[in-house]
């Protein structure tokens, strides 16, 4: 995992957005997150596959889907979001929209 944020980047403070980039082994897991800033997630794909879960503040699930390279998705303030892995792994960068 590779956070940029404003300890690490100064510039993200100015721009207002903070970034990751994760990268998975085969059939790993990145453990449920939310933003509890009240930031949006924007996420892209950028190698292998895996599934990706979304559960609203109600704690009702919104999305349960299977991605792959060059899919995106958003993840809304206060949703929790899981992803696994397939076989081959599985790489993201996410826009967060706030530093």
């Amino acid at each position: 995992v590779v956070v940029l944020n404003t300890k690490n980047l100064p510039l993200v403070g100015e721009v207002g957005l903070g970034a990751d980039l994760v990268r998975l082994d085969g059939k790993a897991m990145c453990s449920p997150g939310f933003s509890c800033d009240s930031a949006l997630q924007v996420t892209y794909i950028v190698r292998g596959s895996g599934r990706v879960q979304v559960v609203g503040v109600d704690g009702k699930r919104v999305l349960e889907t299977t991605l792959k390279a060059g899919n995106l998705f958003i993840v809304p303030r206060f949703f929790v979001v899981s992803k696994i892995a397939n076989d081959e792994g599985m790489e993201w960068f996410s826009i967060i929209t706030t530093p």
